[in-house]
């Protein structure tokens, strides 16, 4: 006899979606029970919240009860996958401030310029390629790239910096003589509300532009002598401040 078409097929056999869902079910209060037990004194587990997320993952995971057919190879292995990429966040997580570090030095040695924050109070400047100490700052909040050199006596910015800065540099008056490797150079005498190399920030700072152009601008001696210490090791320059 044809089977009525308006009738549901028979399934036989174990219902494998109920069996399913139910090992779900008991695995998240499995892992209720587990995390009560390690923090018995948090509270945030009587929380009606987690009642209520609770009953969303069992609504969610109810999709088990249609599950007809079961292919334990298969299952095995995606339950071995979400496991791995659980593991990897926990371990993510938990490490978060160490990777953290690891990708702030990664990127001072590979970026040189980039301030390293080693700890409070302290930073460290890779030495680039030439084997000078550049340090990427802001001045009034635009990026500014300096070379620190203790030969210089001042901050200076180049022409190219305070222009980009909104100085007037046409109109600026450079009567202020310095001696250079090439000769005697003329500045003009200006002050920045604000400069900053890493979490150093500096306010109401002295600065000279120079009149000449210049390959960088220059964190000189006002800008050192304004920290606590600092010292060249290898090619790292640690700064304290």
């Amino acid at each position: 006899m044809d089977q009525n078409p308006w009738q549901p097929p028979k399934h036989d056999g174990p219902r494998v979606g109920l069996y399913l869902w139910l090992a779900a079910l008991a695995g998240v209060g499995l892992l209720v029970f587990l995390l009560v037990r390690a923090f018995p004194g948090e509270g945030h587990f009587s929380n009606p919240d987690l009642i209520r997320i609770l009953a969303v993952l069992a609504l969610v995971s109810s999709s088990l009860l249609f599950v007809r057919h079961f292919n334990l190879k298969q299952t095995v292995r995606n339950i071995a996958l979400w496991l791995g990429v659980g593991a990897v966040l926990m371990l993510g997580y938990s490490y978060q401030d160490e990777l953290l570090d690891l990708g702030q030095r990664l990127r001072a040695d590979l970026i040189p310029g980039t301030p390293l924050q080693t700890e409070a109070g302290e930073m460290v400047i890779s030495a680039s390629a030439g084997g000078g100490f550049h340090a990427n700052g802001t001045v009034n909040g635009t990026p500014v790239r300096f070379l620190v050199d203790t030969g210089a006596s001042s901050i200076v910015l180049t022409p190219g910096d305070a222009r980009r800065l909104g100085i007037d540099v046409d109109n600026l008056v450079f009567n202020r003589a310095y001696e250079t490797a090439n000769g005697i150079g003329y500045g003009a005498s200006t002050v920045v509300d604000e400069l900053t190399v890493g979490h150093i920030r500096l306010t109401n700072v002295p600065v000279s532009i120079n009149q000449a152009p210049m390959r960088s601008s220059l964190l000189g001696m006002t800008f050192l002598n304004r920290m606590k210490s600092f010292n060249i090791s290898g090619r790292k320059l640690v700064l304290r401040y």
